[in-house]
This record gives structure tokens, C-alpha cells and sequence, in this order.
């Protein structure tokens, strides 16, 4: 290098101040929004968080977490060309969220930069730098820039000082490209992981590395995590960066879907989040009800089914075992769905999960159950025994059952018959934060199923349990109302005038008949459920009542 590149580079080496010098004694350039390439300038908020990221003591993490075209990825890409200008043996790597993206995003960035700045362009032509097509070089430094995929076993065992990827929770296995990036930079002096991206799901790792950067008590210093949103759109037309032109935006929110607008330019994390069971859904299904089956069916057909989520005890994901209690109860022709119980099990006691499905049985009728397959084995051969031992099934918690099972929840609740109490606290607040994504791909001509799971830091051990217990009775149908048997002793005409009898009308002889006594119960339990609108007794006998025994009629 000559002696005045030199001299240079020594003035931009430190820092936030060494990375603006360079910008303003280089003038990288990038695409303009007009066509063509302009020097590359950070707007006054977005200089600011950078200044965060690059003088922060001891940062590995650097995040910028920018809504759309507020220059992230050209961001990441220029720390990228100073740091590689600017140390020796700089191994950097460009990771790509696919193979056909490796030498597009911000490596594009990073080589267009070296072809369309006057500055960096004569380093090429003199040969002090290399660009090849996935690859930039520096052989008086030992320095490179290398563009990968996201294939965490093509970056295990690599020695970097450097590391960029956009849109982490977009990557395949994105845990994994970030573990193996972590891993790769642990041993270098100074080195940083870049990540570039707009918000993502509360299930994300970019998500997990938020909550370490701004945990209110111990929050993890080595994470800069730079956060842009904006509250509404006369925030973000306010408060843009000037390159955004406000009349574009404006019209930009009217063309799209306001949840997709505020996701991609907003950035707010709530709008990330692919709640299975939104704000208002969950409203409308939290209400007090009588949590005694016999005053909550008020004569109404029931069943009851129990579900168990099972932890190890003492789990270091502070995953709990929890069993339910869900009764399906037939209101308005219609099946709904109440939650009896929903509780932890301390430890994964065998004894209290044994006393609990006792319990269920005796006092809440309880005959069948579903317990998720994970550690339920001793339960399972328990169960066998039990008196509702045929109605217990053990289910493997695959993508494609949980889709039956939370879709199932989901239908309940969307139609309002779902039921939940707000005792049921734990519940309510993971069911809250579920989350669905669509992150699979269709196969053997079938459509892809969704993932379902929690926030990092976050848990759904309630949601499993109600969601397996419902599960147990999805193969019940039920009747309205239900008798078991019916025993005429009438005589004459009053035996085939009678509605019990599939006549239509209730004759004398029902003031001493047992069965129409216990109809006529069934039928005030109706009344009071629906005091308007209800139908007249012969026909709630016709219509509504189901006998279940015996027919016995005089010959």
C-alpha cells in the first residue's frame, strides 16, 4: 500500500469516528432510488445508532433492526468494506438466506461499492485488491469477504473476525446459522456478527436476542440491538429518513394490507407476531361460568375430556406438566367447549397427575383423555386400568396432529364456543402469545403444515394440555338434551297422542308419568338457557330431546 493509503487508513481505524471519516474521505458508493450509484450517507438516526454499535465496549452483536428501506443491509455492507480496509486478517462472511441469494443483498453491496467508487475502483485496478464473483480479497493483509448460504455445516469450523446475515428468522435453520456463526467468531479479538432485519415473530431468535439486549435488570452487554419504529404512519412520514418520500409511503399504505404495512414499515414487533388467537378472539371466549358440571350443563348433554402435557421435573427451560379438564356441551344445537381446570403439576409427580385424573373422573364425569406422548408412558399404563381406561389415547406431538388439535381450539374459539374462565390466568396469557407460521413446504401434493409454538421466553404448556384435552372428544357427537328411556303406562288414546310418544300433545296422564316429569326438567333446564325465542314444549320434545334407552309403550 502506498504511504498515504496508509495514513488514511490509520485515521479511520477507531470506532464510530473512524467509520464516518472513512465515509466521508471515501464516499462508498450504492444504488440510488433515482438510478445509478450516490455516495452512501446515514440519516441523522440511523448515524446515531450506528455510533451505538461501533463504540459500545465489548459488542459481538451488532443488530440493526430498521424497517424497510431505511439502509440496513447497505449499512451492514459498509461497516463491512472499513473494517476489511482497515485490520489485518480480516475473515468476514456474507451469509445469504439461500444458494441462488449468495451474491445478491449485501454482498452485491459490498462489490458494487469496489466497482463504482473512484477511490475503491483503483484499488482493483491496481491489483491491491481482488473482486471475484462470490469472493474479495486483500493479499497485503491477509484480509477476505466471502459470500456463503445459509448452511450452518458450511460455516462450523470457520475462523472469521466477521460475520453478516439478513433476515436471520427468514434463514433456514436460522438457529443453527446463528450458533454456527457465534461459534466461528468466539476466539477472535474484536470480532462482530452484523444482522440486519425488520421485525420478525416473537418465536425468532432475532426476537430472543432483543429481550437479552433490553432485559430491564440484567440486560446482555455484548448485544447492540438498534430498534426503529414508528407508532402509526404520520410517525414514520414524520420521522423517516429524507431518501422516503412521504407521498409514495402514504399511497404505499393504501395499497396494502394494514397489517402488512405496519409489519414491513412500521416495525413494531406486535404486528410480527401470527397470533393464533388474536386479542378480540380471546376477549369474546373469557367469561365466568359455574366451573361445576352439574350447574354449568343445566340438563344439557356433556363429555368430558382431560389432557396432559408432561415436563421433566425440574426442566431448564422452565417447561411445567399440565393437566386439563375440558367438558364439550351441547348449547343451541350447538357443541361448546368449557375448560373445568388447567393446572401445573409440581415437579411431574406421578402421584398428583394420578390424583388429578381421579378427580376429573369423579367429579367431573371425565371418560376420556389424550396424553402428548413425551414422558407419558407411566401415566398411559395407569390409565389402561381406570375405569375410562378404553376412552385414553397416547398421541405423538407431530405437525400434523398439533394442526388437528390446535385448528380444532382455534374453529371453537372463532365461532365462540369456547369457554374460558378468567381463573384460568396461565392460560389465557399463553394463549395470548401462540403463535402459527407457515413455514413449511407442501409435499406429496398436500398442502405445507404450520408450525405451532411460543415467544422465546415464553411457554404454551397450558395451551398443549386444553388443546389435547378438547383433542379427546373431537369423536363425540352430541344430542341437545338427552333421556334415558322412555316408559309409558298411558292407556286409550292418550298413549298415541302423546309427544313422548311421537304424538302432538301432552295428554293428562303426563302429571303422573316419570319420563314426562323428567322431560318436562330438561325442558325448563332449555327455557332458561334461551328465555327468548324458545320453542313450545311439544315441540322441544320433538325436536330437542333424544331418548337414549329403552321405549317401552303398552300394547
Amino acid at each position: 500500500m502506498s504511504s498515504s493509503l496508509t495514513s488514511s487508513i490509520a485515521s479511520w481505524r477507531h470506532g464510530s469516528a473512524g467509520f464516518f471519516q472513512f465515509l466521508e474521505d471515501v464516499e462508498p458508493r450504492v444504488r440510488s432510488s433515482t438510478g445509478g450509484f450516490i455516495p452512501y450517507r446515514a440519516g441523522p438516526r440511523e448515524a446515531a445508532e450506528i455510533a451505538k454499535a461501533l463504540d459500545g465496549q465489548d459488542i459481538s452483536v451488532a443488530v440493526f433492526c430498521w424497517p424497510r428501506r431505511h439502509g440496513k443491509s447497505v449499512t451492514s455492507a459498509m461497516i463491512i468494506v472499513w473494517r476489511f480496509l482497515t485490520r489485518r486478517t480480516e475473515m468476514t462472511a456474507v451469509v445469504a438466506n439461500s444458494e441462488k441469494q449468495v451474491v445478491d443483498t449485501a454482498f452485491r453491496s459490498i462489490r458494487e461499492a469496489f466497482e463504482q467508487t473512484p477511490f475503491l475502483k483503483n484499488l482493483t485496478k491496481s491489483g491491491t485488491v481482488n473482486v471475484l464473483a462470490d469472493r474479495i480479497e486483500l493479499p497485503s493483509t491477509g484480509s477476505t469477504i466471502q459470500a456463503f448460504s445459509a448452511n450452518p455445516a458450511a460455516l462450523w469450523g470457520k475462523k472469521l473476525s466477521c460475520a453478516q446475515v439478513s433476515e436471520l428468522h427468514a434463514a433456514p435453520r436460522g438457529d443453527e446459522v446463528f450458533a454456527a456463526l457465534a461459534g466461528s467468531l468466539l476466539d477472535t479479538a474484536g470480532s462482530l456478527m452484523l444482522i440486519d432485519s425488520t421485525v420478525s415473530a416473537k418465536s425468532s431468535k432475532l426476537y430472543e436476542l432483543y429481550q437479552a439486549a433490553t432485559h430491564q435488570t440484567d440486560p446482555d452487554h455484548s448485544i447492540s440491538f438498534s430498534h426503529i419504529e414508528y407508532s402509526n404512519l404520520d410517525d414514520a412520514c414524520r420521522n423517516a429518513p429524507p431518501w422516503i418520500n412521504e407521498t409514495k409511503l402514504r399511497s404505499l399504505a393504501r395499497q396494502m394490507l394494514p397489517h402488512e404495512f405496519a409489519l414491513y414499515h412500521l416495525n413494531r414487533w406486535g404486528d410480527a407476531a401470527s397470533t393464533l388467537f388474536p386479542a378480540d378472539m380471546l376477549a369474546a371466549c373469557t367469561h365466568e361460568y359455574p366451573l361445576d358440571l352439574p350447574s354449568l350443563a343445566a340438563g344439557s348433554a356433556y363429555v368430558v375430556g382431560a389432557g396432559l402435557d408432561r415436563a421433566f421435573g425440574g426442566s431448564r427451560h422452565g417447561d411445567r406438566t399440565v393437566t386439563a379438564c375440558v367438558v364439550k356441551i351441547v348449547v343451541d344445537d350447538d357443541e361448546h367447549l368449557y375448560v373445568l381446570d388447567a393446572n401445573s403439576v409440581f415437579m411431574s409427580r406421578l402421584s398428583v397427575i394420578k390424583a388429578r385424573f381421579e378427580g376429573y373422573h369423579c367429579n367431573q364425569d371425565m371418560t376420556r383423555a389424550t396424553l402428548e406422548s413425551y414422558g407419558a408412558q407411566d401415566v398411559a399404563d395407569w390409565c389402561a386400568s381406570q375405569p375410562y381406561g378404553s376412552g385414553v389415547e397416547t398421541i405423538h406431538p407431530s405437525r400434523k396432529s398439533k394442526y388437528g388439535a390446535f385448528m380444532g381450539l382455534y374453529q371453537a374459539a372463532a365461532e365462540q364456543r369456547l369457554h374460558i374462565h378468567p381463573v384460568f390466568k396461565e392460560l389465557l396469557a399463553e394463549l395470548a402469545v401462540f403463535e402459527v407460521h407457515a413455514d413449511g413446504k407442501a409435499t406429496d401434493g398436500e398442502a405445507a403444515v404450520p408450525k405451532f409454538t411460543h415467544p422465546r421466553g415464553a411457554h404454551d404448556d397450558y395451551v398443549h394440555a386444553v388443546a389435547w384435552a378438547a383433542h379427546s372428544l373431537r369423536h363425540v357427537s352430541l344430542n341437545p338434551y338427552e333421556i334415558e328411556g322412555i316408559h309409558c303406562n298411558g292407556r286409550g288414546p292418550d298413549v298415541a297422542m302423546c309427544a313422548l310418544n311421537g304424538g302432538a300433545h301432552v295428554p293428562l296422564c303426563a302429571r303422573s308419568c316419570r319420563s314426562m316429569r323428567e322431560a318436562s326438567r330438561l325442558f325448563d333446564d332449555y327455557v332458561d338457557r334461551r328465555p327468548v325465542d324458545a320453542l313450545a314444549f311439544p315441540a322441544f320434545l320433538a325436536n330437542k330431546l333424544k331418548n337414549i334407552g329403552a321405549h317401552s309403550i303398552p300394547r
